[in-house]
């Protein structure tokens, strides 16, 4: 008995219920670590490096600025989901991580450019408001006390002449976000944001008319202009430079380990450079003299040093300038993971060697989400259809199985004395010793007897209900189904229609209850023949036997078999259903937790 409980137990367990009940439980799980856990997780690692500063001697509390780099806010009537391709850069995503990246409390944001992802083609102010502005406030939300500053980039106010960008794009930009090039001192240093596209435009200007920086005369509110007001202003607080556009290096330099792949190599084409130019570089260097340079637009990581002539040197005698390119903060195909960057300042004057370092930075990551939908989701979703596809294949088996081998059923509800049943291969039980003959019945059906026979269009099938001895072959399911009568003579069935002789021919009375003859499966070989779909057969030849494999498209019929309901599914809740149907419910129930769990996160949290 022990063991009968065992097994049920464990038959429980596996149920169909149950493993449909895990699927969705799996599912749930699945779905809030992937759209929330793992943004948490990645952060994890993510500190400020006040601890760099520390290790310096300083006691100062560093000041933290967060910087964002190429979030490229898609047009909300534009932006979504693309299940094909995953596309992360939606503003779903923007959400999630944005809201990951404030829990790190910084003091100061600064944007790299690229604020919006077609700012420079909108003409219509209400447009622009509604469809950006008002979009960037709701999804970048920040305290009041957290300051933003914002650098124009090329999406953003467009670069070079094209008839499709908007004359006011940089009007736009400068009313809403702010000045294209400005200055502000924060923790002893010198932040300038510089205007990248305009100065491109106006380096193609001077270049056009063969002119040097020395004596080009800039454009009145340019970015030459202001670089050059900068350098007037005698001050030995150190520079931090931001810029959209990357400066010039050689194709050969190297980014570092924590790039993912190639360098930053120049390239130009239409409303896009990705370098500034040699001059430019070489006069922006060594007209601000910069302590370190912050840009983006290049959507990777690069660390890399450029190298100042001695005489240009800052007061702190720094012969070298180290850029950092920094991570866009929207996935895209460049890039695996997204990211942004931290920077701690201390002031100069808390420092405890002039030569000491007064600012640190690091870079930090966002999930991967191309490798979450490959890597993750997909595999999942695969492995759920093989297990759901598996338990409606092996129901079906096992209703098909009941149907054909189980004929015959005990009622539980027996009689305190068990009556003898006729004398039949039918009802009597089973014995070596007996005879295999066929043998007639000999006596009075029981009551408890039930014996029903279909019409011409049914299967011949019974249900004896009827007590049995222990042993007896009454509810075993391998007894055929016998053709006793026509469900028009159930009325006139008594013992008066059995004779009590034993026919020595074996032979049922003729008449219209004697039905035709069975009918036999074809062989393979005659249903081969009649199939008109294509098939492909070899043979070979495998431990001295020859083998054949043939593989054979379905045909429409049994497209139409597989797809139908099975007439025997009358005891599963009575509903009619074939297996893709119950395929189809099964999916449907395992996935309903798991959006409704996807839609409660994005509507609570994001």
């Amino acid at each position: 008995m022990s063991f009968i409980h065992e097994k049920r137990t464990r038959s429980r367990l596996l149920s169909r219920n149950t493993i449909i009940n895990l699927l969705r439980f799996f599912w749930v799980v699945l779905v809030i670590w992937c759209e929330f856990g793992v943004f948490f997780y990645s952060l994890s690692d993510c500190k400020w490096p006040d601890k760099e500063l520390k290790e310096a001697g300083s006691t100062e509390k560093p000041t933290r600025v967060l910087l964002i780099a190429d979030p490229q806010l898609p047009n909300p009537r534009r932006s979504g989901i693309s299940w094909l391709h995953y596309d992360a850069s939606s503003t779903r995503y923007l959400r999630k991580g944005w809201s990951v990246v404030t829990r790190l409390h910084p003091h100061v944001v600064v944007w790299l450019g690229d604020v919006l992802a077609s700012g420079r083609y909108v003409t219509n102010e209400d447009e622009y408001i509604q469809n950006y502005v008002d979009e960037f406030k709701g999804i970048f939300a920040t305290d009041k006390s957290v300051p933003s500053y914002f650098v124009p980039g090329n999406r953003d106010v467009g670069l070079g002449e094209s008839s499709a960008f908007s004359k006011n794009a940089r009007k736009y930009f400068t009313e809403y976000f702010g000045p294209v090039n400005q200055e502000i001192d924060l923790a002893g240093h010198r932040l300038i944001f510089i205007d990248a596209p305009g100065l491109v435009d106006e380096d193609y200007r001077r270049h056009g008319k063969g002119k040097q920086y020395e004596t080009w005369t800039p454009a009145m509110g340019g970015p030459i202009e202001f670089i050059a007001s900068v350098a007037i202003k005698a001050s030995s607080s150190p520079i931090i430079l931001f810029s959209h556009i990357p400066l010039s290096r050689p194709a050969s330099t190297s980014c570092g380990p924590l790039r993912e792949k190639g360098s930053i190599r120049a390239s130009a084409g239409h409303g896009y450079q990705n370098m500034l130019g040699k001059e430019t570089t070489r006069f922006v260097l060594h007209t601000l003299r910069p302590a370190v340079v912050f840009s983006g637009d290049n959507r990777d990581y690069c660390n890399m040093t450029h190298q100042l002539s001695a005489s240009d040197a800052n007061v702190l005698a720094k012969t070298t300038a180290r850029e950092v390119t920094v991570k866009s903060f929207s996935p895209s195909k460049h890039i695996r993971r997204p990211g942004f960057q931290l920077l701690s300042l201390i002031p100069p004057d808390s420092a405890v060697s002039h030569h000491g370092s007064t600012f640190a930075d690091t870079h930090c990551l966002l999930p991967d989400t191309f490798r979450i939908f490959n890597s993750i989701y997909l595999p999942a979703l695969v492995l759920t259809a093989i297990v759901l596809l598996y338990l409606n294949i092996s129901t079906g088996r096992h209703r098909r199985r009941f149907s054909t081998l189980s004929p015959v059923s005990a009622s539980r509800s027996r009689p305190s004395s068990p009556s003898q049943g006729p004398e039949s291969a039918i009802w009597a039980n089973w014995s070596p010793r007996k005879s295999s003959g066929p043998t007639s019945p000999a006596v009075a059906l029981p009551p408890s007897v039930t014996v029903r026979v279909p019409n011409a269009k049914e299967i011949f099938t019974f249900r004896a209900l009827s007590p049995s001895a222990s042993g007896s072959p009454l509810d075993s399911p391998l007894l055929s189904p016998i053709p006793l009568f026509h469900a028009g003579h159930e009325d006139e069935m008594n013992p008066a229609h059995y004779p009590s002789q034993h026919h020595s021919d074996h032979v049922w009375p003729s008449g219209e209850d004697v039905h035709e003859a069975p009918s036999f499966i074809p062989s393979p070989s005659a249903r081969r023949s009649e199939r008109k779909w294509p098939l492909w057969s070899w043979s070979f030849v495998f431990r001295g036997r020859r083998r054949r494999i043939t593989i054979a498209l379905p045909t429409w019929g049994e497209m139409k078999k597989f797809c139908a309901s099975d007439s025997s599914d009358s005891m599963y809740r009575g509903k009619r259903r074939g297996m893709l149907w119950r395929l189809g419910g099964d999916s449907m129930s395992v996935a309903l937790p798991a959006v409704v769990t996807w839609a409660l996160i994005g509507w609570l949290f994001f």
